[in-house]
């Protein structure tokens, strides 16, 4: 049993509507309790993970059934949905669709090119729908989608950046290395891989059917029409001239014809493009990942001022340990606080509640 029904999703596409539109004055808030009795035995069902997506002797059916008991124990409140993520295939999924082999460990998979440094000029990429890696992938959306009937949001793959796939195929200083000598091939490959992560797109989404309560990508961030957060984790090692040539007019590409965008600005290395990203349209909104350690402490308020001021949604260290929204917020309807979680029997979660207005 999943505790979430229609007049929940109703109110949960109207919160977002105005949140997307300016209207809401105030952030978006996901809680979830934990700690509700299961509604059967967990214990028998494979678990989805990092460790597992790839695993083919494991059934998606197996897998849908873990997390559709998982689900049994939790509530949601505020802004919160039931939410099934694919991030386990791991980040630049395509690459696995395209000849790569995905390799799994406990918190991550990466993925290896079919032979080592081919050089760029014999790269050509085409769609494969018998890859049994994008048959995985689909499978599992499959059994998502016949077990739950649109109770549950399905998260879009991490299907990757078009220059971080590229990557999975050169290395990186390769290609960092055929920016300069072989510019035309780089731009021929991202133009190839531009066009099959639509056609990968589309077809996931296909797979959810009329079905789909809504959508999200691998950040569980709500939006009634296909969405995506789009990213170049590459450009953390290229400079602004290099990131309007090769990255930034694919991203504009596919903004354009996606709803809601949001651009995940991973690292310090990220910040000389954010004038650029400004600049594209259709960028609804930053998700700005500042990196562990030093960078993670720093005090971010000029970067995070930028990005509002520009009208953006803004994905960040924008939450105080009581919940209120960063004091440089002037609209705190610009604003996304991640997701936490409660056991239900922690006070803690009634006074997160009570700071964030959300009934429990």
């Amino acid at each position: 049993m999943i505790h979430f029904y229609e007049e929940d999703y109703a109110k949960l596409r109207e919160t977002y509507r105005k949140w997307w539109r300016g209207e809401l004055h105030r952030p978006i808030v996901p809680l979830i309790t934990t700690g509700y009795d299961i509604e059967g035995e967990l214990g028998s069902y494979s678990p989805f993970e990092f460790g597992t997506a790839w695993d083919f002797s494991l059934s998606p059916k197996d897998f849908i059934k873990f997390w559709d008991l998982h689900f049994s124990t939790l509530r949601w409140h505020g802004d919160a949905f039931p939410f099934f993520p694919t991030t386990c295939f791991g980040p630049g999924t395509m690459a696995a669709f395209l000849g790569c082999r995905p390799i799994s460990a406990q918190h991550t998979v990466w993925f290896e090119p079919p032979e080592k440094d081919i050089p760029i000029e014999e790269l050509h990429f085409e769609a494969d729908d018998n890859n049994p890696y994008l048959r995985r992938v689909l499978d599992v959306y499959e059994a998502a989608m016949e077990k739950w009937h649109g109770q549950v949001v399905v998260g879009m793959i991490d299907i990757g950046g078009v220059m971080d796939v590229l990557q999975s195929f050169r290395g990186a200083e390769n290609l960092l290395t055929d920016l300069y000598d072989d510019p035309d091939e780089v731009l021929r490959c991202v133009k190839e891989l531009q066009g099959l992560w639509r056609y990968y797109y589309e077809k996931i989404i296909g797979m959810m059917g009329s079905d789909a309560p809504g959508y999200s990508q691998w950040l569980n961030l709500y939006c009634e029409n296909p969405s995506y957060i789009l990213q170049s984790d590459f450009s953390y090692m290229i400079g602004p001239d290099m990131f309007d040539r090769f990255v930034a007019p694919e991203l504009a590409e596919t903004a354009s014809w996606l709803d809601r965008v949001v651009y995940h600005m991973d690292g310090i290395g990220q910040i000389p493009h954010l004038d650029s990203l400004l600049k594209i349209d259709g960028i609804k909104g930053i998700q700005w990942v500042p990196g562990s350690g030093a960078p993670e402490e720093q005090n971010w308020d000029d970067l995070l001022t930028r990005i509002l001021d520009a009208g953006l949604k803004l994905l960040s260290c924008n939450q105080n340990p009581d919940g209120t929204p960063i004091a440089i917020a002037k609209d705190p309807g610009q604003l996304y606080f991640w997701e936490r979680y409660y056991h239900k029997d922690d006070p803690g979660a009634q006074a997160y509640a009570e700071i964030c207005n959300i009934s429990l």
